[in-house]
């Protein structure tokens, strides 16, 4: 019988608090749907590894990883990245598999959560829902990290699904990338909300969420937008927190090449 083995693979996080409401709750419910089949986890950041490190967990990469499972007699692998879009985290990971791939008998890489329009409809209906209803003059701005690769068009596709669901009061914008800061402040003159909710579009709540976007420096996204008169409220739940996302990195365990 041919072993398999799913490798789950992930940026990484610093923040303890943040990694076990998301990819520890996630690694859980993999190894729970797949009890018959071993489950390995890979960091894609450095920095990352090396911080967790010194807390004495030593977390492999993907190569890593790759090589513990041959050195185990996994022969056919499914890699479950837990990336948002398909940007520079993902090419390396594409990357990283070709050329490993052929010591394997069968090797599947799932695609990343927002890699088709439905997948950019699911997500959105999801965070409206766990948000509730909005009043008129109250803004949800989701901040996600964005990139220079090519794969930063998933956040205005996803701004422009919310407008399909008749929802203005809805923006999405980046810390890198095109959808910055400044461009948001932009859009949310012309809406002229008074209350603005800062929520992350990012797996994690973790440094980003809590520095960048509701940090207390000067610079935070919050601090910017109370000083440019708005209300604002921050939302610290990363989308791994919520259960249904979750349930959609799992249903590409039963269809990887979705």
């Amino acid at each position: 019988m041919v072993k398999k083995g799913i490798l789950l693979v992930s940026f990484g996080t610093a923040a303890a608090e943040a990694w076990e409401k998301t990819l520890g709750l996630l690694a859980g419910e993999v190894r729970e749907s797949f009890p018959d089949v071993p489950v390995y986890e890979a960091i894609t950041s450095p920095t990352i590894r090396r911080m967790w490190a010194k807390r004495g967990w030593n977390m492999p990469d993907v190569p890593g990883a790759l090589e513990e499972m041959v050195a185990h007699g996994v022969e056919a692998v499914t890699v479950l990245p837990t990336f948002l879009i398909a940007g520079m985290e993902y090419q390396r990971l594409v990357l990283d598999c070709g050329r490993r791939a052929e010591r394997f008998s069968s090797f599947l890489l799932a695609p990343p959560l927002l890699d088709r329009p439905q997948e950019l409809v699911r997500v959105a209906e999801i965070l409206l829902e766990r948000q509730g209803p909005l009043p008129e003059d109250t803004a949800l701005v989701l901040m996600g990290h964005g990139t220079n690769h090519r794969g930063d068009f998933a956040y205005g596709a996803m701004e422009c699904v919310f407008r399909e669901l008749s929802q203005p009061n809805v923006f999405v914008a980046t810390v890198e990338g095109y959808l910055g800061l400044e461009g948001l402040k932009k859009r949310l003159e012309e809406r002229a909300p008074r209350r603005v909710i800062l929520r992350p579009l990012l797996l994690t709540a973790g440094e980003h969420a809590r520095s960048d976007m509701a940090g207390e420096d000067e610079g935070s996204w919050k601090n910017v937008l109370t000083a440019a008169g708005y209300q604002v409220d921050c939302v610290l739940e990363g989308l791994g927190e919520i259960p249904v996302i979750r349930q959609m990195y799992l249903a590409r365990l039963a269809s990887p090449g979705c």
